[in-house]
C-alpha cells in the first residue's frame, strides 16, 4: 500500500496522519458521534509508538497501559502540546489530546459569591451539565468526547488495544487515566482526580481557581481526593499572572495540600527528582511585564510550561511528573 494512498483511505475514515508514521493522528470529534456539536469540532490529537504498545520490542520502555489524557486550555486545540504528548508515547503511554469547549475560562467564576462557582463550571464540562455561567450538552461533554474516540479507536485500530481504558459498560476506566492539562485543562485534571481515583494528574499552568469575590482559594480543592494527592503534580511559571497572582497560585497549591510533599522547587536549582515536591516553578523565560493578564508578555509565561519551544529544556520535568511513582 503506498504512503498516498494509505493517507486517502485515513482521511476517509476521519483519520489524517501528523506524521510520516502512523503513530500520530488527528481525529475529527464529529467522526467519532455525530451528535457532537459543530463549533468545537477541530480534531483531537492521538499519539502512541506501536513498537512499544503493539511490537513491544527490547530496549524501549514497557507499555505501560495507562492513557496520558491531555485537556488543552482556553481556546486551545487538540493539537497543540505536541512535543509533551509525543514525550507521554515515548514514555509507553497511549496519548490523547482532546478537542471540548474551551471558549469560555473558568475566570468568569472570579466573582461570583457562590464558592462552589468554579467546580460547577469544570463539571459542566467534564460531565456536561448547565450552570449560571456555561451550558455544555452531554455530546460535547469531555467525557462523551472521549468514550466516543477510545470506542472510535479501538475498532478501527484493535491491535492498539484503545478498548483497554473503557469499563464493560462503555465508561471510562480512570484507574488506567493519567489526566493531564495546560491552564483550564489542568484545573480540569486535579477536580478530575479528586473525583476520580485517577493513574495521576499533571497541571501545567494551573491550578488557578481564586475567588476574586472571597479572596481565597477555590472550594473545591478542599474536597475529599479520590486520588492520592502525591500523584498530583504542578508545574507553573514563577511570573505567571493568569486566572490569579503568583502568590494566589501558592495559596491554591497549599489548599489543593501539595504542600504535604515539601515546597514549591525551581527546576532550575534543584535536579531530578526535585526532592520530590508536587509543586514545581521556573522563571524561564523572565518576562519584561508580566503583570497584565492576556498581555504578550503574560501569555509567553503562562504556556512557557508546556511550548513545545521548551521541550528539551523540560523533558526531564515533563519526565519525572509522567513518571515518579508515589511514595
Amino acid at each position: 500500500m503506498t504512503a498516498l494512498f494509505r493517507t486517502a483511505l485515513l482521511f476517509l475514515a476521519g483519520l489524517t496522519p501528523l506524521l510520516a508514521e502512523v503513530t500520530a493522528l488527528t481525529i475529527v470529534p464529529k467522526a467519532t458521534d455525530p451528535a457532537i456539536g459543530d463549533e468545537f469540532n477541530s480534531p483531537h490529537g492521538v499519539y502512541l509508538d506501536r513498537n512499544i504498545v503493539v511490537d513491544q520490542k527490547a530496549g524501549l520502555p514497557a507499555d505501560r497501559h495507562q492513557l496520558l489524557l491531555f485537556l488543552p486550555g482556553t481556546n486551545g486545540s487538540g493539537t497543540g502540546a505536541k512535543a509533551f504528548c509525543q514525550l507521554g508515547a515515548e514514555l509507553g503511554y497511549h496519548v490523547i489530546n482532546l478537542t471540548y469547549p474551551t471558549k469560555i475560562p473558568a475566570t468568569v467564576c472570579g466573582n461570583d459569591e457562590n464558592p462552589k462557582a468554579f467546580a460547577e463550571f469544570r463539571l459542566a464540562l467534564i460531565e456536561g451539565g448547565k450552570t449560571k455561567h456555561i451550558t455544555i450538552e452531554r455530546p460535547d461533554s469531555i467525557e462523551h468526547r472521549l468514550v466516543k474516540l477510545l470506542t472510535f479507536l479501538a475498532s478501527r485500530r484493535p491491535q492498539e488495544n484503545w478498548a483497554q481504558f473503557l469499563n464493560t459498560d462503555q465508561s471510562i476506566k480512570w484507574e488506567t487515566i493519567a489526566v493531564a492539562g495546560q491552564s483550564q485543562g489542568g484545573g480540569h485534571a486535579a477536580l478530575i482526580a479528586l473525583r476520580h481515583r485517577v493513574a495521576r494528574a499533571v497541571c501545567t499552568g494551573a491550578p488557578k481557581d481564586y475567588s476574586k469575590r472571597l479572596d481565597a482559594p477555590a472550594a473545591w480543592y478542599g474536597d475529599p481526593s479520590a486520588t492520592p494527592k502525591a500523584l498530583i503534580f504542578t508545574f507553573n511559571h514563577r511570573q505567571d499572572p493568569q486566572g490569579c497572582t503568583p502568590a494566589q497560585l501558592l495559596k491554591n497549591l497549599s489548599a489543593l495540600k501539595l504542600d504535604e510533599f515539601g515546597p514549591p522547587i525551581d527546576v532550575a536549582t534543584e535536579p531530578p527528582p526535585y526532592r520530590h515536591s508536587r509543586s514545581l516553578l521556573t522563571s524561564f523565560p523572565v518576562v519584561a511585564d508580566p503583570v497584565t493578564p492576556g498581555n504578550p508578555s503574560a501569555r509567553t509565561a503562562h504556556t512557557s510550561v508546556i511550548s513545545d519551544a521548551n521541550a528539551a529544556r523540560w523533558k526531564a520535568v515533563w519526565t519525572y511528573m509522567l513518571t515518579e511513582p508515589a511514595p
